[in-house]
């Protein structure tokens, strides 16, 4: 171990095979490299070995591990509302006291929680500096175990961990001791710091209870529980809601004066229910002066109940009285219909009209909604998605009357309620399809936010716009320029969104720069059957010229202007915005309030989707279809009709379309259409209810059967059968039970109930009911803490084809963080407790103050405990091993292959390092002049030997008497030869000296080379003589 560096192996037992390996391996080597010398086998050995050896310790797993001495606390401050603010301001100064007990290399960070954690202080190796909680947080609820969770998932790797929960121990989501025990098998150590307190005189109104069912004219107990820590007295208020009003209960005006003893207090009120509706009633409590009620928020809880009666249609129409003739119709077939009209918009937001629904308690008394020629932004978002979730998951009816401001006329394309309606708004005949274009310029604009709010009304307008309308963006960024290019929308709008998202708008200067641009633009645009600009300003850049404004008139382009505050009091730019309305034939807006601006922008957006509108002066009769369906049963035909919203039928085989429209040709044209829709029904009429387009339909002698027909089939079934659902909240949960007996009591058996639950944000989740006993089913709904009422809603189906429906709710007054009158510690200790770590106790100055410095003293939430997780970084070697292995192997070959010259290499080091001492290198002879100079040493001595030669055959003696003759000489042997060189005659002898033994090899080679030279010169010579003779 070198420091905090060590190795360790993960399959050791391979080792083995290093000495099995390399014994025969250096034995075989100093047989078989024999014809090396002594160095060169040795290493070539040692590098077969060494070959070896990385390669078994790549296949044990050698690894590289790593020790640290450092350590991560995370503290985990709790947020929520059940934390008295003085006390979660002393836990944000101790976590910055206690971080400054850290070693130099030591990290601190902070997670704060309420109902979900967030990362206040990211781990950082430095004092923690908080001077508040800057991160959103949920307070309403208290989930210790997730913040721990996050911290868990916080911790840098390499360092050892521990964990500082400041908190009161109140959770009401998740569990802290399962996940304390997570934090012990990780090896992390949790401390504690309780946060405590107690309400000593504190009353709770815990819930109220009424039947969820009553009738006309009956008189239902209320149930009011409130839990009070010391006995209190005050008085108990019940108010009654019903159709977005508040007021005092009938029957009960006057408060009601209660003595509460400690612990559960039961009051019963009696209420007489005077029309069917959807009531909710409230009940609060007012302590006397002086009582020590501290929190006021849970003093106040309620329930609600639904008296049945006639079935009820709400119908929201755009002009009031428009459809007073279908009204009356409704109510001759005993349909009772309550009649709203939606507000007109206007810069402040809306003007006239009625308040309309904005949560599922005002439309539950409502068994169908029909919305009669009423535009899309006569509603919010919020409020298109209550429409279609009371119909979907409540299973109340949806009807859509046609008119100028219905389906996509009136801008309801890309909505909740669009995607309710058994048709769809855009148009996929092309051919009758009426394009519109319409390009948005944003200027800057000095009201609050105000770059939100731009972005904010763009999207709305571009989404607003059909698939196939055109679409353009001008804003300032120096220079007026296209934020997006004037083009079809089609499958680019979620580009446009993107880009609008990324737009930061400038002071425009002029108008007519921009103005120019967007009328070129239009003007390109040749199939556009209405061309549309909306301009938003604050009025002070230049005024247009006289000749823009006419050039838009005459291009027939109307421009509307939507004047924004600073600037929207001054009468000039107030002249300014409505001189281009007027003279483009456009509208003007003088918006004071923000809120209404995406509203203006989906109304104006609708200023170039009038081509969604066929009409004619000729009426023409619809066609019924066959099959007939509920709606129009009974019926052999239907009156004429002059005009219609046109739209698409949905691609799904639960749509219905039982009268079509043969105009215009060339596509299916829905005149009605319906479908289920979740739990409800929808329908879809695109003409009118006979005003404008239907004008006969009124005096049809079938037009009363014919509308409650269609209303029948789209409203909400009645409840049947013995079932009774009982729905309570007990510890954060929803528990729901329905009790199922038949008409002689006995009970039902085997039923399938299903259905779904929609809490106070319109999420719906599904729900299915199990039996646990006969003629008892039950379900649990986990986390259900949000403030606002539950809606429960099911199903039923049982073996003899007995079905029906039943719903009912339950109501959460507050927050569980209001429910808890003091801390709970021992949640904290357990949690310590499991993972070896420590309770910190706060310690108080005398006049009942946080005393910090006291707190801290002796505490150490960056001590080395014995039992502390040390952790180890393992490093696997395995690649760095096997690539060495691969470079060994090359040199392996390269020593039994390659003879190196020691004395050559040697010199050649000698001369680097004197040239880098700075020394004159040895004056040295290049090899090739070596080998010349040989070369000529071994010419000399041949010459010698020739001559020497020749010397003595002139002095041999004649031949014998009786020898051969030499034989005649050639003519070749008689001319002259080149001359040879002699010998010197100062040599000491005529012979040269014998080569060394050396040197013969070579100097014999060179002498036959030489030899065979000059038989080839004489050989050519005769030839050339032969040939001149």
């Amino acid at each position: 171990m070198l420091g905090n560096l060590s190795i360790s192996f993960g399959r050791p037992l391979w080792l083995v095979l290093i000495p099995l390996i390399l014994v025969p391996l250096i034995a075989m080597g100093r047989g078989g490299l024999s014809g090396m010398g002594r160095g060169r086998r040795a290493l070539a050995i040692l590098l077969r070995a060494g070959v070896v050896t990385l390669i078994v310790l790549a296949l044990a797993e050698l690894q590289s591990v790593r020790r640290s001495d450092r350590l991560t606390t995370m503290f985990l401050i709790d947020a929520s509302q059940s934390i008295p603010r003085e006390q979660e301001k002393a836990a944000l100064e101790y976590a910055a006291e206690a971080s400054r007990a850290r070693r130099k290399d030591d990290l601190a960070g902070v997670v704060v929680f309420g109902a979900s954690p967030r990362v206040e202080v990211p781990p950082a190796p430095s004092e923690l500096n908080l001077l508040g909680i800057e991160s959103s947080i949920d307070a309403e609820n208290t989930d210790v175990a997730a913040a721990l969770k996050l911290a868990l998932a916080s911790f840098p790797e390499d360092t050892a961990r521990r964990v500082v929960i400041l908190s009161d121990g109140n959770e009401n989501r998740g569990s802290l001791l399962e996940q304390a025990l997570a934090a012990k098998a990780l090896g992390v150590q949790v401390d504690v710091v309780p946060i405590e307190y107690r309400y000593d005189r504190e009353v709770l109104v815990e819930k109220v209870s009424i039947p969820p069912d009553v009738k006309k004219g009956e008189t239902v107990n209320i149930n009011v529980v409130v839990r009070a820590s010391e006995p209190a007295a005050g008085s108990l208020q019940v108010f009654q809601k019903a159709d977005g009003h508040t007021g005092v209960a009938v029957g009960n005006e006057k408060p009601t004066r209660v003595e509460l003893k400690r612990g559960i207090n039961v009051f019963t009120l009696k209420q007489l229910i005077t029309e069917p509706n959807f009531y909710t009633f409230v009940a609060e409590f007012t302590p006397d002066a002086g009582g020590g009620d501290r929190r006021a928020i849970n003093n106040v809880a309620e329930g609600f109940t639904h008296a049945r009666g006639k079935a009820q249609v709400l119908l929201i129409e755009g002009t009031a009285g428009e459809h007073v003739e279908l009204v009356q119709a409704l109510r001759e077939k005993e349909i009772e219909v309550r009649t709203l009209t939606a507000p007109r918009i206007d810069g402040s937001g809306g003007v006239g009209g009625d308040p309309l629904p904005t949560d599922v308690a005002q439309l539950r008394p409502f068994d169908c909604v029909i919305l009669a020629n009423v535009p899309k932004e006569a509603f919010t978002e919020s409020q298109h998605q209550l429409l279609a979730s009371n119909c979907h998951d409540l299973g109340a009816g949806l009807i859509m009357l046609g008119g100028r401001d219905s389906f996509g006329a009136g801008g309801w394309m890309n909505t909740p309620v669009e995607k309710a309606l058994p048709v769809d708004m855009q148009i996929k005949a092309l051919k009758v399809q009426g394009l519109g274009a319409m390009v948005l310029i944003m200027h800057a604009s000095e009201i609050p936010e105000g770059n939100y709010w731009q972005k904010v009304v763009a999207k709305a307008a571009i989404n607003a716009l059909s698939t196939y309308d055109y679409a353009g963006m001008l804003h300032w960024e120096g220079q007026e320029a296209w934020l997006f290019s004037l083009r079809a929308i089609g499958p680019g709008r979620s580009s446009m969104l993107r880009a609008i998202d990324r737009m930061t708008p400038g002071d425009m200067p002029d108008f007519d720069p921009s103005l120019v641009k967007a009328m070129n633009g239009l003007n390109a645009v040749r199939d556009a059957m209405s061309k549309h600009i909306v301009i938003i300003s604050d009025g002070d850049p230049t005024p247009p010229t006289p000749g823009v404004l006419n050039r838009l008139a005459q291009s027939k382009i109307t421009v509307t202007s939507v004047l924004t505050a600073a600037h929207g009091a001054d009468p000039g730019a107030q002249s300014v915005m409505q001189n281009i309305a007027r003279r483009t034939k456009g509208r003007f807006y003088n918006v004071t309030n923000p809120r209404a601006l995406p509203q203006i922008y989906q109304k104006e957006a609708r200023t170039i989707s009038r081509p969604l509108i066929f009409e004619q002066e000729a009426p023409w009769l619809p066609r019924l279809q066959s099959p007939i369906t509920e709606p129009v049963m009974g019926l052999d035909a239907v009156p004429p009709i002059t005009g219609l919203v046109l739209t698409s039928l949905k691609e799904n085989e639960l749509v219905e379309a039982p009268i079509l429209s043969p105009l215009p040709g060339g596509q299916v044209n829905p005149v009605l259409a319906h479908w289920t829709y979740g739990l409800g029904r929808s329908v879809a009429f695109t003409s009118d209810a006979g005003r404008r387009w239907a004008k006969a339909w009124p005096d049809w002698e079938n037009y009363a059967a014919f509308w409650s027909q269609v209303v029948r089939w789209a409203m909400r079934p009645a409840e049947q059968g013995e079932l009774t659902m009982t729905v309570r909240r007990e510890e954060g949960r929803i528990k729901v039970v329905v009790d199922a007996l038949d008409k002689d009591d006995q009970f039902l058996n085997f039923l399938q109930i299903q259905g779904n639950i929609v809490d106070p944000d319109l999420k719906a989740a599904p729900l299915t009911l199990s039996q646990t006993a006969p003629g008892r089913y039950e379900a649990t709904i986990e986390n259900a803490d949000r403030r606002g009422n539950y809606f429960v809603n099911l199903g039923y189906r049982g073996a003899n084809k007995t079905q029906g429906v039943i719903s009912s709710g339950v109501s959460v007054p507050y927050s569980d963080e209001y429910r808890e009158l003091r801390s709970n510690p021992t949640t904290l200790q357990t949690a310590a407790s499991l993972t070896d770590g420590r309770e910190v106790t706060w310690k108080t100055a005398p006049d009942g103050r946080i005393d910090l410095a006291r707190t801290l003293d002796g505490v150490d939430h960056f001590r080395r405990d014995p039992g502390l997780v040390i952790p180890r970084a393992f490093r696997p070697l395995w690649p760095v091993l096997l690539w060495s292995a691969a470079l060994l192997f090359l040199g392996d070959v390269a020593v039994r292959r390659i003879a190196v010259d020691v004395g050559r290499v040697r010199r050649k080091l000698a001369e680097g390092w004197r040239k880098l001492r700075g020394e004159e290198p040895e004056a040295r002879t290049d090899y090739l002049d070596q080998l010349r100079s040989r070369k000529a040493e071994v010419a000399e001595q041949l010459d010698r030997s020739r001559f020497a030669n020749q010397f003595q055959d002139s002095e041999a003696p004649p031949p014998a008497e009786g020898a051969a003759a030499p034989p005649a000489s050639s003519p070749a042997a008689d001319r002259p030869r080149p001359d040879r060189p002699a010998a010197s005659p100062s040599d000491p002898g005529l012979a040269p000296e014998a080569p060394k033994p050396e040197e013969a090899g070579y100097t014999s080679r060179l002498l036959k080379a030489k030899k065979k030279v000059w038989e080839e010169r004489e050989k050519d010579d005769d030839k050339d003589q032969g040939g001149k003779k």
